[in-house]
């Protein structure tokens, strides 16, 4: 009796787990939608089975169909994290080492954050034209300010200690920079690369549905168009997972390159 009282204990205790919880969510959300799609008794038109929107799914990664248009986004998304970290990160440590300039700054990329990058986009398109370019434009923007506003918050934490050492010993900015700012702020900074890269995802994708001739934001208004649910469902279901892919990916790299002290402080800042 005590075994089988610990058995049962143990099977409890996992089913409580965050793992366990999301398993379990997720298959409950799968046999709603299921029993929607099969009985026909809520919009059935809007809900395929989802054997329908496998086959799609299975169609869309195993024919040519789909290649152009992932091109054209990773294209843009790539691009757009890139030119994104490639600016926040320097601009981030530039501006959070110097009190007097990030009380300027610092409030003017907070309002600026919180406005939608889509009601710029046509400025872009005037000058970048509707091909990838815009897009990309858009995904930078969108992915410029959660990276340098974790980059500036990291700052805030860097001991100013650290940095009189580094110029007592006749330390120049640019080793500073590279040997003490960025070593103590890596955790933000993946987190920061980690969100931007959704915020360059929604950007272009979002983008690519206003005006596009190429890319899976422009496929999804295509089969919206149609009325292809099942194929517009697919579509979507292979972004969730691409992106899933992806961040899974960009935090065991983050997992490697830092101690396993470090990587247990910032696990809670991921998403």
């Amino acid at each position: 009796m005590a075994m089988a009282h610990s058995g049962k204990s143990a099977i409890g205790a996992h089913m409580h787990t965050p793992a366990a919880v999301q398993i379990l969510t997720l298959l409950g959300l799968i046999a709603v939608w299921e029993s929607i799609g099969r009985t026909e008794i809520l919009f059935p038109d809007l809900f395929p089975p989802l054997a329908a929107i496998l086959e799609s799914l299975w169609i869309c990664v195993t024919t040519p169909v789909l290649l152009p248009h992932l091109k054209a986004s990773l294209y843009e998304v790539g691009g757009a994290l890139l030119l994104a970290s490639l600016s926040g990160i320097p601009l981030g440590i530039l501006w959070g080492s110097r009190r007097s300039w990030l009380e300027v700054v610092e409030p003017l990329i907070l309002y600026a954050a919180v406005v939608p990058k889509i009601v710029i986009f046509p400025i872009f398109i005037l000058f970048l034209g509707i091909d990838v370019h815009s897009k990309l434009a858009v995904g930078a923007i969108a992915a410029f300010f959660p990276i340098s506003l974790l980059t500036i918050a990291g700052m805030r934490e860097v001991k100013p200690v650290y940095v009189d050492v580094a110029r007592s010993v006749g330390a120049s900015a640019f080793q500073i920079a590279a040997r003490v700012y960025l070593p103590a702020i890596a955790g933000q900074i993946f987190t920061g690369v980690r969100i931007g890269l959704g915020a360059a995802v929604t950007g272009a994708l979002l983008a690519e549905t206003k005006i596009a001739r190429a890319g899976l934001g422009f496929m999804i208004v295509e089969y919206y168009g149609q009325f292809r649910i099942a194929d517009m469902y697919s579509l979507l279901l292979f972004i969730f997972i691409l992106a899933a892919l992806v961040n899974w990916a960009m935090k065991t790299v983050f997992a490697l390159m830092t101690p396993p002290s470090r990587t247990n402080q910032d696990a809670a800042l991921f998403f």
